[in-house]
């Protein structure tokens, strides 16, 4: 095998599938990625056997064939290529697999790996198929990712529920504290279709979709897995089996307190509550709400705070505790000027939503002592 490349564009191609290069695996060949130049275009791949991408880089191929390389090591030479306009590289394999890595004057040689090794991505029917905009893929990921659970006690809490139902898709997450919902309207109406997507794949995912409004990616379903098609590349991950939560029986429309308020006054002064709160920190910031103004009080080991708000209300006034940090993350990825909140008792859940609920976020309130935040 011969290739040769522009050096941006193979390094481009090479950050796209690190991404699903595993860092710990007992079977070596998968730390490798796999250069393809055996069907008249090149490809890398990578491939975790849970998650795989495949992307196309521009090159010119003038000895076909196909080889495995180290990951680490072949990323970091190509890396360390000098920078300059147009830097060509050129990749050379020998029958052993022994391969030469040239570029101006600088030649390196590293053992590559049998090609037939690697395990190949697996095929992906793609007879249902949903399109939506990389932007939005991105921005709805974005939106909801924080608040899936970061641990494998309940495996359908580690990903991303995936809903397609006529025109509309519904992606949902959530960690048994709270939940976030972003719904976004399609260009067509579709079948049916719902997965369970792993946190991992979907970070990775936005890691790479860098196309705007007007640039699409195709999302394929099959029974195990998902693929992402976009851009020359290819984004499979399995899927997570069983079915997901009953989110809709979660959710209330009823409430006996509304409060409306300027979101970034809301979040600059939950932020500066944080700066008390530690990692592992259970201390709750205590809202008061009443006529006209919003009450933000926190008191922890490192110091306390004291701050009013702003706002409309509607119905009765209220004291209830929340994990700080739970409300910024839902208040960061609302745009929305202003924002409605509502709620009913002390023990009962928030949601923050508008009123299409094109977003809904619950968020479960914290026990405190009300006697101490009088």
């Amino acid at each position: 095998m011969k290739l040769q490349f522009k050096k941006n564009d193979l390094t481009d191609a090479i950050n796209i599938v690190s991404k699903a290069v595993p860092s710990k695996t007992p079977m070596s060949i998968l730390e490798c990625i796999l250069v393809d130049a055996s069907n008249g275009k090149i490809e890398l791949v990578a491939n975790d056997t849970e998650f795989g991408i495949e992307t196309v880089c521009e090159g010119k191929i003038i000895e076909a064939g196909k080889v495995a390389l180290e990951a680490k090591i072949f990323s970091e030479i190509i890396r360390r290529l000098p920078e300059a306009e147009d830097m060509q590289v050129t990749i050379e394999t020998d029958q052993r697999n022994n391969t030469s890595i040239t570029c101006e004057n600088s030649q390196f040689k590293i053992a590559g790996r049998d090609a037939n090794e690697f395990t190949s991505l697996p095929k992906i029917d793609k007879n249902q198929s949903v399109s939506v905009s990389q932007f939005t893929l991105k921005q709805i990921i974005s939106q909801t990712i924080f608040s899936i659970a970061m641990n494998d006690s309940n495996k359908k809490m580690t990903g991303e529920y995936f809903e397609v139902r006529d025109d509309e898709l519904t992606v949902t997450s959530l960690d048994g504290h709270r939940i976030s919902i972003r719904k976004v309207k399609l260009n067509n109406k579709y079948e049916e279709l719902k997965a369970i997507v792993p946190g991992k794949a979907l970070n990775e995912l936005t890691k790479i979709l860098n196309g705007g409004v007007y640039d699409e990616v195709v999302l394929y379903f099959s029974r195990n897995h998902i693929l992402f098609e976009f851009n020359n590349t290819m984004v499979v991950s399995r899927l997570i089996d069983g079915e997901y939560f009953h989110v809709a029986q979660m959710l209330s429309e009823d409430y006996t307190t509304k409060l409306t308020v300027k979101r970034k006054n809301l979040l600059d002064c939950i932020e500066r509550s944080t700066i008390f709160v530690k990692d592992n920190d259970k201390q709750p910031l205590v809202l008061k709400i009443e006529d006209n103004v919003l009450g933000l009080k926190i008191n922890t080991d490192l110091g306390s705070m004291d701050a009013e708000v702003a706002i409309r209300k509607a119905g009765n006034d209220l004291m209830i505790g929340f994990n700080p940090k739970f409300l910024v993350d839902a208040l960061r990825n609302i745009d929305d000027e202003e924002i409605s909140i509502y709620m009913s008792i002390p023990r009962s859940p928030c949601f923050i939503r508008d009123d299409e609920q094109n977003y809904n976020y619950m968020i479960l309130p914290v026990n405190f002592n009300a006697e101490a935040v009088q």
